[in-house]
């Protein structure tokens, strides 16, 4: 009887405690990396995670930290993946700043840059 009262109590605590793996989304790949080179513009910016989330913010900068509009509206629906298409850059050095909010609504930012030759 014990036995069986420490393993419904185990149970239970397992069904309603959250699973803290699922707690924040986890970066599986961002394209383009932190460091990465382009020897032609990238034409999309991709982020993919552990779980679904809502991209809630992109921005784009050139060297100086000028922003560069590249039309982002936040996104309304959770997805594993989220893609931002960008316009064709010159050669330089950029910056992407982006921001996700997870399931639990905690927000979770990165900072990316790369270069174009």
């Amino acid at each position: 009887m014990r036995l069986i009262k420490l393993l419904l109590i185990a149970t239970t605590a397992l069904v309603l405690w959250p699973n803290i793996t699922d707690a924040h989304p986890i970066t599986r790949k961002v394209s383009p990396a932190d460091g990465d080179v382009f020897p032609t513009c990238p034409d999309t910016f991709y982020v993919r995670f552990t779980q679904k989330h809502k991209l809630k913010q992109f921005m784009l900068f050139d060297a100086e930290g000028t922003p560069i509009d590249v039309g982002f509206q936040p996104r309304t629906t959770t997805n594993w993946e989220h893609r931002v298409q960008l316009s064709c850059l010159p050669a330089g050095q950029y910056t992407i700043s982006y921001m996700v909010k997870g399931r639990d609504l905690h927000e979770i930012t990165n900072t990316v840059g790369f270069i174009v030759k």
